[in-house]
């Protein structure tokens, strides 16, 4: 498997089989080399990754339910094709849960959330440089839902995750194009700056421009 499935069993140690499958067809999906409509061939992934069917057909469960996959009659298991109106949809959603995430976080915010938002930022910085870019959509992934987690509400956290799915998916061009995602960095690193210095209506600016990204692929 590659490396972007070896980070996320590193970070999460009791994710099951199915959700590091899924995991790894997300990181083929981010990266385009998986398209938008491309159909998944059950027995080809296993073969890939040395599984069994099962647990990659449970994978394909994991995403049919966060709306990466769909399966349909008589083509089977195919990436989701988003239309421009549902991730205009997504990407509204994106920010009002950003927006309500900082109001919900801002009493929680302490020094060590502060360290632990700068490293995870210097982490990413150095997988960008790497071109490492699978590892790098994971760690940002890791960076705006730590929002969320010093909000301290799960069901914030849950939707984000449901909805970054999709965007990110639909941002294929963006991570095949170097200057693209130095461009997308650049709003990332003025939000995390933000929270640094407690400068949560910078902070709302930035994740805002962030989540509009998705609509300039």
């Amino acid at each position: 498997m590659n490396n972007f499935l070896s980070t996320s069993n590193s970070e999460n140690p009791r994710n099951s089989l199915p959700d590091d499958i899924a995991h790894y067809i997300l990181g083929k999906i981010f990266t385009g080399e998986l398209g938008l409509g491309a159909r998944l061939i059950e027995t080809n992934i296993a073969k890939e990754l040395n599984v069994s069917n099962i647990p990659v057909r449970e994978a394909f469960y994991i995403l049919q339910n966060t709306g990466i996959v769909e399966r349909l009659p008589r083509k089977g298991v195919r990436v989701k094709a988003i239309s421009e109106e549902e991730i205009v949809d997504y990407t509204v959603a994106l920010k009002e849960l950003y927006r309500v995430a900082l109001a919900y976080s801002v009493p929680n915010w302490n020094d060590e959330h502060r360290e632990n938002l700068k490293n995870s930022l210097n982490e990413a910085k150095e997988l960008l440089v790497q071109e490492k870019i699978a590892e790098y959509i994971s760690k940002c992934d890791q960076i705006s839902s730590y929002i969320f987690e010093v909000a301290g509400n799960k069901v914030f956290l849950r939707f984000y995750s449901e909805i970054t799915y999709i965007t990110t998916a639909y941002c294929q061009s963006i991570w095949n194009d170097a200057e693209k995602v130095k461009s997308w960095h650049s709003y990332l690193d003025g939000a995390v700056n933000a929270l640094i210095q407690s400068d949560f209506k910078q902070a709302e600016r930035e994740l805002e421009l962030l989540a509009k990204r998705s609509l300039l692929v």
